[in-house]
């Protein structure tokens, strides 16, 4: 009996959480954005845009950074969960039109103007190291188009974003461990040839406008 009311009660509580987060219309939200995204990813454009300057050929190709930047995948997980649980109504809704509005800009950007990478012509992957297996998985599954600006920083800013919102829920080494796992994510873009310092400057310059713009949008 107790088993079924605690099942009950969690049910509940899920069902209040995702109802208060209008998570619902955020699932399919990003269920369109991926059938779109994937869409870019099957069908060749036209034209592509090829995305370099002269920075990129003076950072080295480092496949060690192949490790933060998988990392991303543990980080949204944690950040979300975190910014679903913490935030309050005012900074939810901040922290979703800032990474809504980001990614629907960039879906309309390469949708407009398809960019491409050939920065990573010259790798030779080591493959008696793990990371070097690892980066050619990478860069076998991901393909280098619609890169500008680069979705992989966008993200990472903005749930560091969410993660600075929570200072007095989150204990400060938390949040020190974003903020260096957040800038070797960024870092690991342009290390692993993955991204231009164009595509993260993009990015970067997108989410400073947008987090401004939002912050006087969003009232109490």
């Amino acid at each position: 009996g107790s088993a079924l009311k605690l099942t009950g009660e969690i049910y509940n509580k899920m069902k209040e959480l995702i109802k208060k987060r209008h998570l619902i219309p955020i699932a399919v939200w990003f269920v369109i954005y991926m059938g779109l995204f994937g869409f870019l990813e099957i069908v060749p454009p036209k034209e592509v845009h090829l995305i370099h300057c002269a920075m990129d050929d003076m950072i080295p190709h480092m496949a060690v950074f192949i490790y933060p930047y998988v990392s991303w995948f543990p980080y949204i997980v944690v950040c979300a969960y975190l910014a679903i649980k913490n935030l309050d109504d005012r900074q939810f809704k901040k922290a979703v039109l800032v990474l809504t509005t980001g990614m629907n800009i960039f879906l309309f950007i390469s949708f407009v103007w398809p960019t491409g990478l050939n920065l990573r012509e010259g790798i030779v992957y080591d493959l008696h190291t793990l990371s070097g297996n690892l980066l050619k998985f990478v860069q076998t599954v991901d393909t280098p188009k619609s890169v500008f600006p680069s979705m992989h920083v966008y993200v990472t800013l903005v749930l560091q974003y969410t993660l600075e919102m929570q200072k007095k829920l989150v204990p400060s080494w938390g949040i020190w461990v974003g903020r260096v796992l957040a800038v070797l994510i960024v870092l690991s873009t342009m290390f692993t040839k993955q991204h231009s310092v164009l595509d993260v400057s993009a990015a970067i310059v997108m989410f400073a406008v947008l987090a401004v713009v939002v912050e006087k949008i969003v009232k109490k």
